[in-house]
């Protein structure tokens, strides 16, 4: 069903049309009517707002250009309804079935040729017929810019090659009379179509007008008392090496789409030494029985600063073909259209390589739909219509082995297997890096692999080829590289600068400084010449080669002053970001507005594992370029806490924490100290690592008292109570549970407040002081909920039902304990849903259900594992090996708590002595 308002019916074949039932609707001046026929040419795809631009005015658009675009897509939605719809940068035109005459045409083709196959020509010819009276004259006939004419010509073509089949179906049905004036015009329309001539030439015939067949049609030139010699069928594929290796799914994918008896047109696009032209030569030489007319093939250097010219490649094609120079015409528009009745009718496959843009190929492609065309660009080529468009990827690990191994011979890979398979990773998998490598090494026999990587290690490999500079990566690289405009090529260099592995939108506009929207058009052109890769939407990354070259590319433009801007200008955008972080996962805090004030405004980011090794890495490489940016790196290191709870990526905070900290020491900033070591206790506390915690917390507590930092130092005391909790010493954390509620009640910190209540559950449990422990529950949950706290709220939870189970209420806790784990998944917050698995299955047991706490700890053990969390993974060992011995399952059991044993006892928890007990009651295996 269409989306625009009910009866709206669209013409494009003749002059641009829309009727509403029998009234016309209005469509404006003549560029306006352009724009809406791109859009009904591509039925409801998305076209950009770039290719609009492109198509109505080509490469010098007006300054107003988007301004007058959007206006004429606001006039047609004002006049077609709800179906001309914005999505991101571009437009759609919603078309239903029926909405268009050149669906329709296009369906009666597909019939009429069904019953040809079928042995119908009456029907066949009957529906060609009713499909050619649908055409009111030129198409798209008034229409100003390029996209109008080559849509022109490209229809023009469509309708002559399905007009000859319907010519045919009639010289085949015996309708020969009728058919020599028809023929006659036609041949005078189109003097150089041999189709045509030969079509009236056997309607002639068939007529009993023989004679006048051999006589000189119209048009031709006087017949030679000797035929032509008849021209060899072309094949114009150029060499490709025999030791293709790999791709078989993307071989397997371009098959199916080019073989006949519906070919298509496909687009091969990747950076550059992927390998694209190695893929498609081989392809077409596998087709080549497909195609008995010939394959042509050009090198259309799009990607060099003498790019080819379509006429002079047309001039070529035609050639082949068997026109001969005198018969060229001079005007480029002139060649295309004889190009393609050359093309008509015939099963050629034409190879496009490395095509520059679609304005270059527009003028190459067929007209026929018998003819194929495969098309490879570093650019993805989005305007050209394709019914494939594979992306290639690098070579798996094994495949690049097995090409190199190829090269350089099988038995000097099994010599040196280790060797071989760190070369490949060298070369990032990338087929022309692993040829060059191979070349060097093939024409070097004495040479042992480690020779070779010794040689790469600790420089940028510029893996020389051997055709010299012409065919090394970075040759291969700069090609791309010179093709971009000023801004372009500055964001390319500095995008290389951070050592994150990938970047999002916003901060590779904050790393140049520029706005975001410049910086999509910038990266999206980047992408789009294979320069960067987007693995997700407005994310983007580098192939390892490419990085080394672009960082190169900044070291020689980009002095080092400009290189810590722009990481100065990333960090003060991920602390924003991590500010508006903090904000919304902790109400109530007042870290918020006691952080380093930045120039940059933040969003939410997507607190995913990469974006936090990305914060992590740009922070320590920042500290290094300039050391006095220590107060903001900590800062943004301490706002990452609640990312870090969700990811539980501690671990990976260690190393950069201490550098920080190192950093904070030596520049006597009691502040940065203070919160970093605040953080780094908070990581060492939740990887088990009590001693090593409590001497961080306390010397952060240190620095945060010196630096009146309240609201951090409840934060660290908190995380001293939890670190004492582990070593069982209750009286301790009670004792800084009540300090941490009084500082954090004094400076505000009413988060703080909620989460010291919280945590202290289980020490006054312990404690015996059960009201308290239920009061405290209470609380916090009801201060949670009235601040918006969901990570509050699921704590809270959780703690009410660990209060249940000690009282003897197992349902009750096990229901407390699966709620808390929902909100816990629900938020973000895996680490909640492992200590309520593991809570779970110790309600279980408690109510003497082994079975259900043995299937809960399997639960609670995967979930700990997933999160790397040593601790929790004991814990659940030693309630999994507890509830399988409960059950009678000594064998598993006595598996699971030997491994709980070791586990417990490498971090000196104080549940070790109750798995030891346990795995002791058990009765020795048989022997």
């Amino acid at each position: 069903m269409s989306g625009t308002r009910p009866g709206a019916y669209f013409s494009l074949l003749g002059p641009v049309q829309a009727h509403r039932g029998e009234s016309p609707l209005p469509l404006g001046p003549p560029q306006q009517r352009a724009l809406l026929a791109m859009l009904l040419c591509r039925r409801n795809a998305v076209v950009g707002l770039d290719e609009l631009i492109d198509g109505l005015w080509g490469g010098e658009p007006p300054r107003s250009a988007v301004g007058t675009v959007r206006s004429y897509v606001y006039r047609l939605r004002r006049t077609l309804g709800g179906g001309l719809v914005t999505q991101g940068r571009g437009y759609a035109l919603q078309v239903g079935p029926g909405e268009l005459d050149l669906n329709r045409f296009e369906e009666l083709t597909t019939r009429a040729r069904a019953h040809a196959s079928a042995g119908d020509p009456e029907s066949a010819r009957d529906l060609l017929a009713r499909a050619l009276d649908m055409w009111r004259g030129t198409a798209l006939a008034g229409l100003p810019g390029p996209q109008a004419r080559i849509q022109r010509e490209r229809l023009a073509e469509l309708r002559l090659s399905v007009l000859m089949e319907r010519v045919e179906l009639d010289v085949r049905l015996g309708r020969h009379g009728r058919l020599v004036a028809e023929l006659t015009g036609l041949c005078l329309e189109h003097p150089l179509n041999d189709r045509l001539r030969m079509l009236r030439d056997a309607a002639l015939e068939r007529g009993g007008r023989e004679r006048e067949a051999r006589a000189t049609p119209p048009g031709a030139a006087a017949p030679t008392a000797t035929a032509p010699p008849r021209l060899p069928v072309p094949a114009q594929l150029p060499y490709v090496a025999g030791d293709f290796t790999g791709r078989a799914e993307a071989v397997r994918e371009l098959l199916g789409a080019l073989t006949p008896p519906a070919p298509e047109a496909v687009v091969v696009c990747g950076i550059g030494g992927i390998g694209k032209t190695t893929l498609a030569v081989h392809t077409a030489g596998r087709l080549r029985e497909h195609f008995p007319d010939g394959q042509l093939y050009a090198n259309l250097r799009g990607v060099r600063e003498d790019p080819a010219d379509p006429a002079a490649v047309l001039a070529g094609f035609l050639r082949a073909l068997g026109v001969t120079d005198p018969a060229l015409p001079e005007e480029p528009q002139e060649r295309a259209a004889l190009y393609r009745t050359r093309l008509a009718g015939k099963r050629i496959l034409l190879v496009l390589d490395d095509a520059r843009d679609t304005a270059q190929l527009a003028p190459l492609l067929p007209g026929s739909p018998t003819c194929a065309v495969l098309v490879t660009s570093r650019s993805t080529l989005p305007e050209l219509p394709a019914a494939l468009r594979l992306r290639l990827d690098v070579l798996p690990a094994a495949d690049a082995l097995a090409l190199l191994g190829r090269i350089v011979g099988e038995e000097r890979i099994a010599a040196e297997p280790a060797e071989a398979a760190a070369l490949v990773e060298r070369c990032g998998g990338l087929p022309l890096a692993v040829r060059i490598a191979g070349s060097r090494l093939g024409t070097r026999p004495a040479w042992r692999l480690a020779d070779f990587l010794r040689l790469l290690d600790g420089r940028r490999p510029a893996f020389p080829g051997r055709d010299g500079a012409e065919g090394s990566v970075e040759a291969c690289f700069r090609l791309s590289y010179d093709l971009l405009d000023a801004g372009q090529a500055r964001l390319f260099r500095l995008m290389a600068v951070p050592r994150a592995a990938t970047l999002d939108l916003t901060s590779a506009a904050a790393l140049a400084g520029l706005d975001p929207a410049e910086a999509e058009r910038h990266l999206e052109r980047l992408t789009a010449l294979g320069l960067l890769e987007s693995p997700a939407p407005l994310t983007y990354r580098f192939h390892d080669l490419l990085k080394e070259f672009a960082a190169a590319r900044s070291e020689e433009h980009d002095g080092p002053g400009a290189r810590t801007a722009a990481l100065l200008r990333l960090a003060d955008h991920m602390l924003a970001c991590a500010r508006e972080a903090y904000a919304a996962e902790r109400p109530g805090h007042p870290l918020v507005g006691l952080l380093t004030p930045t120039t940059a405004q933040g969003a939410p980011p997507e607190a995913g594992p990469s974006h936090i090794e990305a914060v992590l890495a740009v922070a320590v490489q920042t500290l290094e370029a300039e050391p006095s940016a220590v107060g903001l790196i900590a800062d943004t290191l301490l706002a990452l806490d609640p990312a870090l709870d969700g990811s539980f990526l501690w671990a990976a905070l260690l190393a950069p924490a201490r550098r920080v900290l190192r950093t904070a020491e030596e520049r006597d900033d009691i502040r940065a100290a203070g919160r970093t070591g605040s953080l780094l206790g908070s990581a060492l506390t939740r990887l088990g690592r009590f001693d090593e915690a409590e001497a961080a917390l306390r010397a952060a507590e240190r620095a945060a008292v010196a630096a009146g930092d309240e609201a951090v130092r409840t934060d660290i005391l908190i995380c001293r109570a939890v670190a004492r909790q582990g070593r069982a010493d209750w009286t301790a954390a009670d004792a800084l549970y009540r300090e941490a509620i009084a500082v954090g009640t004094a400076c505000g910190n009413a988060w703080g407040t909620t989460n010291a209540r919280s945590n202290s559950v289980s020490t006054l449990l312990h404690l015996r002081r059960f009201e308290e422990a239920a009061e405290a529950c209470r609380l916090s949950l009801t201060a949670a909920r009235a601040g918006g706290d969901r990570y509050g709220e699921a704590h809270a939870l959780y703690s009410l039902g660990i209060v249940a189970r000690h009282g003897g209420r197992a349902a009750e806790a096990v229901a407390r304990h699966r709620e808390s784990a929902e909100l816990g998944v629900r938020g973000g917050y895996p680490a909640l849903e492992v200590m309520n698995l593991i809570s779970e299955t110790a309600a279980h047991l408690a109510a003497g259900h082994p079975r259900e706490a043995a299937e809960c700890g399997e639960r609670a053990l995967a979930a700990a594992q997933r999160l790397g969390w040593r601790a929790a993974e004991a814990r659940a060992l030693r309630l999994l090996g507890t509830a399988l011995a409960d059950s009678g399952d000594h064998a598993r059991a006595r598996i699971r708590l030997t491994q709980a044993l070791a586990h417990l006892e490498a971090l000196a928890l104080p549940e070790a002595a109750q798995a030891s007990a346990v795995l002791a009651s058990l009765a020795p295996p048989e022997r």
